[in-house]
């Protein structure tokens, strides 16, 4: 065998040695990328778990308050109206203006609670389904004078999955929220649309047009509650939100949840 063939030959043996190092290196650089996302994805499903656990913790005690605003405080704020209705039939002229504008006071609170125990656990959800629900925070809204909101709906009788309902309920909540405290809005539409496929609820304000700033800046800060639990909430269920720019004003934020129909 001469010397070229010599070197011939270890070359070739060098090369193959070299490839078959590299092919070894890369498989385990695989094996060590997909042993990091498997706990990558491991640790978000952690995380996942225990913000569900939090949410629920969350909602049973929002449960319970409301249930005691409404048992208790609700029924003595019933009583004493009564009492006022007894009183104002036995005062005299001087006195029943008094006590009529005392009625008309605790009828406000009597409204008020009304509205903050809706708000904390709404019993409308687990009765009629969401689409009731945000017919009916809607309502409430509206007589909380703050700001004129309209609901509409496409009429679908699609029943929604309870958490994700809940969920989504919670995140509308939160966007009517920030626009009370952002959009200096005097209108907002909700409009609900289902397939068997697509839930879609849009909310558009016809404000400043400043919450899709307000959103975006939200995301750079850390400790902003509002955007988080908005995403937060929209992860758990697998859907999603983007914002515009309303025209001629305002903004328009597009709630999408597939998949939403309980599992039979």
């Amino acid at each position: 065998m001469s010397t070229l063939q010599l070197i011939l030959i270890g070359t070739i043996v060098m090369l193959s040695l070299g490839i078959f190092v590299v092919i070894m290196v890369v498989l385990q650089q695989k094996q060590v990328i997909q042993y990091k996302l498997k706990l990558k994805d491991k640790d978000l499903e952690i995380q996942k778990e225990r913000l569900v656990a939090v949410l629920k913790g969350q909602e049973l005690e929002r449960k319970r308050i409301a249930e005691d605003l409404h048992d208790e405080v609700g029924a003595q704020l019933s009583v004493l109206k009564l009492s006022l209705n007894h009183l104002q039939q036995l005062a005299g002229n001087g006195e029943k203006e008094r006590i009529k504008e005392t009625k008309e006071f605790t009828d406000g609170i009597i409204q008020q609670l009304r509205f903050i125990s809706q708000s904390l656990h709404p019993t409308t959800l687990e009765n009629l389904g969401l689409s009731h629900a945000l017919d009916s925070f809607c309502s409430l809204m509206n007589k909380n004078r703050q700001i004129a909101i309209s609901f509409r709906t496409d009429g679908s009788t699609t029943p929604v999955d309870r958490e994700k309902a809940l969920n989504i309920y919670r995140v509308v909540q939160e966007l009517m929220n920030n626009i009370l405290k952002h959009a200096d809005a005097r209108n907002v539409g909700i409009t609900y649309q289902s397939t068997p496929q697509l839930l879609t609820i849009r909310v558009e304000d016809d404000g400043n047009g400043r919450l899709v700033d307000v959103f975006e800046e939200s995301r750079k800060k850390t400790g902003h509650l509002g955007l988080k639990n908005i995403e937060s909430r929209l992860n758990i269920i697998g859907g999603n939100i983007n914002f515009a720019k309303n025209t001629p004003a305002g903004t328009i934020a597009e709630i999408r949840v597939e998949h939403y129909q309980p599992v039979v």
